[in-house]
């Protein structure tokens, strides 16, 4: 790779949880940014986004809201086994029902990140970051990030 800069490809998960630390910091009202596991046919995607006041679930304005959404193309399907369900509430996920829907609310993009590598990592197999598609909310100007 020409340029200077590391191979994403060969990105570490400090690096990052570090990077997407920072691209959540900077996240505002109207932003959103996901990220999906592609690995063994696996569906979870986690979501983030910062609400304001009018928010979903009541949260106030500045909190970095997370969701992970276990559904198969968010039709209430699930590629989540019992046991990662289990996994992802004894890390940290909140969850309401019987749907593998879950949230969490920050106010740390750092501690954000770090459910999300945690998440990712270790229940929904991602074995590397560059097995984490992401992709964030277009921007008014239509210019790309």
């Amino acid at each position: 790779m020409t340029g200077g800069g590391p191979d994403p490809l060969d990105e570490t998960w400090d690096a990052w949880t570090s990077r997407v630390a920072t691209d959540l910091a900077a996240l505002d009202d109207d932003d959103w940014v996901t990220f999906t596991v592609h690995v063994q046919s696996q569906a979870s995607s986690t979501y983030a986004a910062e609400r304001a006041r009018e928010g979903t679930r009541g949260r106030l304005e500045g909190l970095l809201a997370l969701e992970c959404i276990g559904d198969t193309e968010f039709e209430g399907l699930t590629d989540l086994t019992r046991d990662q369900q289990a996994a992802l509430t004894a890390l940290g996920w909140g969850r309401e029902g019987d749907e593998p829907e879950f949230s969490r609310a920050f106010d740390s993009a750092t501690d954000a990140a770090g459910l999300l590598r945690a998440s990712l990592a270790r229940v929904l197999g991602a074995s590397t970051p560059a097995d984490v598609d992401i992709r964030r909310a277009p921007r008014a100007d239509g210019v790309g990030r």
